[in-house]
């Protein structure tokens, strides 16, 4: 086939022509050339330093023998051998000098917040304050004490879990197991939220009184402010597990309550109950004193 020039550019065509459209023989340019052969060069190359080709049941595993594998598995290792050292400290220290540490709570805190997050917020809140049914650990109002060891504790058995260490504590129903008057629970009420400094009807506040000695101060105290201990807290201070409206006090009173708190000793490891215990110490209201 005879070689065309074209008129305009004085190129050679390919002799392809498309609607009038011919195609000049333009070489390829010198950069992409080069682009081709060292791309080609570096696939070699890395084809037989690297693994690269699969085949039946394996892969060829290439002169230097590198896992991106084994690469990561070191890196996990070595990262855990780094939190371990850190963890000693927590895993073999007295809580007390530990809560103490401000050292060891700046290098701490952090990663047990992560725990916290994990398995507290969706109950006690990511901002440790809680909600309906389930207590603020920020305050200084504590129903097992804010001692960091006891703390530890409850984390470890729950509260009303069956565990044979549970923490264990209920409130009795005194209106539907017909232990209490309807009328004997308002005056109640009222006594309640009087002792809490709160609105209340000073008759049926007087009424309350010998109802709440006889019924209540056993547990929560002759004066209501609380049964550190054994679960029953105070009722003179601003903190309501269950809600503070006459309605919600009522229905504690007259229905009765048992929250449950689970218990974290076969889930968590024991340095993460601890870890735990502290961040709570921590984040109470006086350093949980």
């Amino acid at each position: 086939m005879a070689v065309e020039r074209d008129e305009v550019s004085g190129q050679n065509t390919t002799g392809h022509e498309w609607d009038g459209l011919k195609e000049l023989d333009t070489p390829i340019p010198r950069p992409a050339v080069w682009a081709y052969w060292l791309t080609s060069l570096f696939a070699i190359v890395f084809w037989i330093l690297f693994p690269a080709w699969p085949y039946v049941t394996d892969f060829t595993r290439g002169l230097l023998d590198y896992s991106s594998r084994a690469t990561v598995i070191a890196s996990v290792a070595e990262a855990n051998a780094a939190r371990n050292a850190a963890d000693r400290a927590i895993a073999e220290g007295d809580l007390y000098a530990l809560a103490a540490d401000s050292s060891i709570r700046a290098v701490h805190e952090d990663d047990a917040s992560i725990l916290y997050l994990d398995n507290c917020a969706v109950c006690h809140g990511r901002d440790l304050k809680g909600q309906i049914g389930f207590p603020n650990l920020t305050d200084a109002h504590w129903l097992w004490s804010g001692d960091v060891e006891e703390i530890a504790t409850t984390l470890r058995y729950g509260i009303n879990t069956g565990h044979e260490e549970e923490r264990f504590a209920e409130m009795p129903a005194f209106g539907a197991q017909q232990m209490l008057e309807r009328g004997d629970i308002k005056n109640l009420v009222e006594y309640v939220l009087a002792i809490s400094g709160r609105e209340h009807d000073a008759d049926m506040r007087v009424a309350g009184a010998p109802v709440f000695e006889e019924n209540c101060s056993s547990c929560h105290g002759e004066g209501g402010e609380g049964g550190y201990g054994i679960g029953a807290p105070s009722l003179r201070d601003d903190q309501w597990i269950y809600g503070s409206d006459r309605s919600d006090i009522f229905e504690t009173i007259w229905a009765g309550r048992k929250g449950v708190m689970p218990y974290w000793g076969d889930r968590l490891s024991e340095t993460e109950i601890r870890k735990l215990a502290l961040y709570v110490h921590w984040n109470a209201d006086g350093g949980g004193e």
